[in-house]
């Protein structure tokens, strides 16, 4: 009796320590499975199978697109696998106006052409000669693309102007007793229509800026300004004349005309010049460029950093100056004209796209003129990821949901960081493209296109298709 006591009693632990280590096991698969979902094994199935789990998965997103409001909509989608496989289309290779997510082409295009360590030259030079700290002569900017300095939307264009006359003062250039003329000829290159009595043809174009990091001078610009008192008594400046909820505004531009105005002020704060305003060229025969000396250079951050302001904060104006550099730096005048010929070259020759379907008339995807297909906009991103040695950059430039960017209060799911990805919005249009991370382990690339008036309805059917894709 004692050994069949023994014998059962150790039978019973056994069975115990069975038990506790299957509950473990089990518990441990549990977590597994809610951190890869039911199809971890992805990879381990064949085509055909792949194809019936994908089926499903476009069912949701097809019926998303087909739900409430959403069934009023037009919609271009093209969901595709890092492999290759489709995993839902719909008017993939129809034309649509792309937004913003024009953006994700111009900044691959520039990257690729210009390269992450690009940065932006403003050089001054001097026509005459230096005698006792005295500038007998006249003292030039040669404006560029610079999207901090060529327009008047950054507070920091003071602060550079100053850094540039302490900087001149150290030089000799003291006095001045000539001109401050700003050359615009970058942006017209050598083939501008201008008579033989001129040296300036006036450039003009219009943006939508953003003045989230003006100063109060430059908000002064485009602004009025109303001063009111809270219920408990305080004073409160309230804007007038910006987009609701932003710091967004229609403006026109002359390039480079504010820093050429704030240095010219700034020589005159100091005593350095006695003169009344700014001269302006552009090539001209009557300028003799030999004459010149340059003195001093100052270089922007480089374009890696640019590119995160131009993709998750999807600033206009920067993109359509990188379009203008490109024609700048490779067709000789920084136009939008030349710059979409550098973009067509590119997506043509390089990453094989027919641009038959593809119409593009600025950089940032303001205008409705802008026509591209989501297949496109596809093939761009695939480019960058299988073939591009700057991808990382441009990965990193796209907002990520519920943290930066454009996206910091979308897409509340538990894998949302999982996504990098380029929002667009113009009246009527909303998109939004990129890649992404699937709870299987499974990349994706993804553009949805939507035509409605109801832009909530648009964003709520990104939104669902975003969380559809995560858990597959």
């Amino acid at each position: 009796m004692k050994t069949s006591g023994y014998y059962y009693s150790r039978l019973a632990l056994i069975l115990f320590f069975s038990i506790i280590v299957t509950m473990l096991s089990d518990e441990g698969f549990a977590k597994s499975s809610s951190k890869t979902g039911s199809s971890s094994s992805l990879s381990t199935l064949d085509k055909a199978e792949r194809k019936d789990i994908y089926s499903s998965y476009a069912k949701k997103i097809h019926r998303t697109t087909k739900n409430g409001y959403a069934k009023y909509a037009s919609f271009g989608i093209a969901i595709h696998t890092a492999e290759g496989e489709i995993i839902y289309e719909q008017n993939s290779q129809r034309p649509f106006k792309p937004a913003s997510n024009m953006k994700l082409i111009t900044s691959a295009v520039a990257l690729e052409k210009l390269g992450p360590d690009f940065r932006f030259q403003t050089d001054i030079f001097i026509d005459g000669y230096l005698q006792y700290g005295v500038l007998h002569g006249n003292l030039i900017i040669s404006g560029s693309t610079d999207p901090i300095l060529s327009g008047y939307f950054d507070s920091r264009i003071n602060d550079i102007v100053r850094q540039w006359v302490d900087t001149l003062y150290t030089l000799g250039i003291q006095q001045i007793r000539g001109e401050v003329i700003l050359d615009n000829s970058y942006y017209v290159g050598n083939e501008v229509d201008i008579s033989d009595d001129e040296n300036y043809v006036p450039i003009n174009f219009s943006t939508v800026a953003s003045f989230s990091n003006a100063s109060s001078e430059q908000l002064n610009k485009v602004s009025r300004v109303r001063v009111i008192r809270t219920h408990k008594g305080a004073k409160q400046v309230i804007r007038r004349g910006f987009r609701r909820g932003s710091k967004l505004k229609r403006v026109q531009i002359e390039p480079n005309a504010y820093l050429s105005d704030a240095l010219f002020e700034e020589f005159k704060t100091r005593n350095i010049i006695f003169t009344e305003g700014i001269e302006k060229i552009n090539y001209s025969h009557n300028v003799d460029r030999t004459r010149w000396k340059h003195v001093y250079s100052h270089y922007s951050s480089a374009l890696s950093k640019i590119l995160g302001r131009t993709n998750k904060n999807s600033d206009n104006f920067y993109a359509d100056q990188l379009l203008r550099t490109l024609g700048g730096e490779y067709r000789g005048e920084a136009t939008m004209k030349k710059g979409v010929e550098v973009v067509k070259d590119f997506l043509t020759y390089t990453i094989g796209v027919s641009c038959t379907d593809f119409v593009m008339v600025d950089g940032s995807g303001l205008s409705h003129d802008n026509k591209v297909t989501p297949t496109i906009l596809v093939k761009v991103m695939k480019y960058m990821k299988r073939r591009s040695d700057h991808f990382n950059t441009y990965y990193e430039s796209l907002s990520i949901p519920t943290v930066d960017g454009t996206l910091s209060s979308r897409i509340h799911h538990e894998l949302a960081t999982n996504i990098r990805a380029k929002t667009g919005s113009i009246s009527g249009i909303i998109s939004l493209s990129g890649y992404l991370t699937s709870r299987s382990g499974l990349d994706i690339y993804f553009s949805i296109i939507g035509n409605s008036y109801r832009k909530k309805t648009l964003k709520r059917v990104e939104d669902k298709i975003c969380k559809i894709l995560l858990d597959i």
